[in-house]
C-alpha cells in the first residue's frame, strides 16, 4: 500500500515537473501579473496592523514602518470596540442601512420589472433600443448626474420645481438637495434613474436564452401573458436573481460613496453621512484617528465577507450554483 502511494506521487511529481517544462514561456507572462498584483493588491494589507494600534502618527517618524514601533503606542483591540460607543458611526451605520435596504427592495426589482417588460414587446428592435437608452445614463458619472438633477430640482428656476409650483401643488420653490426627509429618497431615485438600465442587461439575456417554444406551447394552452411571466420567465432567470442578489447583499454596506458625497451640502453633511463618508472624513479629511478608519474599514470588509459567504453558500445549497 506504501509503495503504491509512494509511486502515485512520484508520477504526480513527474507530471507536474512535465507541464512546468512544457508551459515554461506562459509563466514569464504570469510572473509580472503575479508580481504587480502581490505588491499592489496585497502589501497596502500589511496597513490593516494599524488597527490594533492604539495610536498611529506618520508626522512623528521618517517612515510609515517607524510608526509602528512607536513607543507610546501599544496593540490592542480598544478601536474595534470604540466603534459600537462612537455616536457619529451608529448615525452613519443607520443612514447605509436605511438606503442600502431601500435599492435593495426598489432598485434591484426594478431591473427584474424592466427586463421582463422589454422581453415582452412583440418587436425586438425596439426593445434593444429602448435598453440601450435606458443604459446611457449609468455611463455619466456621479458628479455629473448630480449636476443635472440639483439644476432640474433647483429653487431658482428649475424645471420641476417650476412645474409643481405652476401646478398647484407647492406653494413656493421647495429645496430637496437640501432637505434631511427628502435626501434618502432622492439617493433612491437618482440611482434607480442611473441603474436601473444597466442592471437589467443581464436579466433581458437570461430572458432572451429561454426557448420559445416553451412560450408558443403555453400560448396554445392558452396561458395568459402574466401567467407566462410567472411560471415560465421567473423560474427560467431565477439563478441569475439569485446570483445578483447575493452580490447586493455583499456590498450592503456600501450605499455608495461618489454618490452621496457629491449630493452632500451644508444642510446635510452631517444628519446624512454614510460609513463610506464618515470613513473619509477621519482619514483623509481630519487625519484624527487614522488607527480607528483602519479598524472601521476592516469592520466593514469582515461584514461584506461574511455576508459573500452566506450567500454563496445559500445560493448553492438552494440552486446548486454559486459565484465560484
Amino acid at each position: 500500500m506504501n509503495t503504491n502511494t509512494s509511486t502515485l506521487k512520484y508520477t504526480k511529481k513527474k507530471s507536474l515537473r512535465k507541464q512546468f517544462i512544457k508551459y515554461r514561456h506562459i509563466f514569464w507572462f504570469i510572473i509580472p501579473a503575479l508580481a504587480v498584483t502581490l505588491f499592489w493588491g496585497y502589501t497596502p494589507m500589511i496597513g490593516t496592523l494599524i488597527a490594533f494600534r492604539t495610536k498611529f502618527d506618520l508626522t512623528s517618524f521618517y517612515t510609515p514602518l517607524g510608526s509602528f514601533f512607536d513607543p507610546t503606542a501599544n496593540w490592542t483591540l480598544m478601536q474595534f470596540r470604540a466603534i459600537f460607543y462612537d455616536v457619529d458611526f451608529i448615525v452613519a451605520l443607520k443612514n447605509t442601512l436605511t438606503i442600502s435596504f431601500l435599492k435593495l427592495f426598489i432598485c434591484f426589482p426594478l431591473s427584474i420589472i424592466t427586463a421582463i417588460l422589454l422581453s415582452e414587446l412583440n418587436n425586438q428592435k425596439l426593445a434593444k433600443f429602448i435598453l440601450i437608452v435606458i443604459c446611457l445614463p449609468n455611463f455619466l458619472s456621479w458628479p455629473v448626474v448630480n449636476g443635472i438633477w440639483e439644476n432640474l430640482l433647483s429653487i431658482q428656476g428649475g424645471l420641476v420645481n417650476n412645474f409643481l409650483v405652476n401646478n398647484g401643488f407647492l406653494d413656493e420653490p421647495f429645496w430637496f438637495y437640501g432637505s434631511r426627509e427628502w435626501f434618502k429618497p432622492l439617493a433612491v431615485f437618482l440611482s434607480a434613474w442611473k441603474g436601473t438600465g444597466w442592471g437589467s442587461i443581464m436579466f433581458y439575456a437570461s430572458i432572451m436564452s429561454v426557448d420559445k417554444s416553451y412560450y408558443e406551447a403555453a400560448s396554445i394552452e392558452g396561458a395568459s401573458k402574466v401567467q407566462k411571466i410567472r411560471y415560465l420567465t421567473l423560474p427560467a432567470i431565477m439563478p441569475m436573481i439569485a446570483l445578483m442578489l447575493v452580490m447586493n447583499i455583499t456590498y450592503i454596506l456600501d450605499a455608495g460613496f461618489e454618490q452621496i458625497f457629491t449630493m452632500m451640502n451644508p444642510e446635510t453633511r452631517y444628519s446624512q453621512q454614510i460609513i463610506g463618508t464618515y470613513l473619509y472624513d477621519i482619514s483623509i479629511v481630519n487625519q484624527s484617528n487614522i488607527p480607528f478608519a483602519v479598524a472601521l474599514g476592516v469592520f466593514n470588509g469582515a461584514i461584506a465577507t461574511t455576508f459573500m459567504l452566506s450567500g454563496n453558500a445559500l445560493c448553492k445549497k438552494t440552486l446548486g450554483k454559486g459565484l465560484w
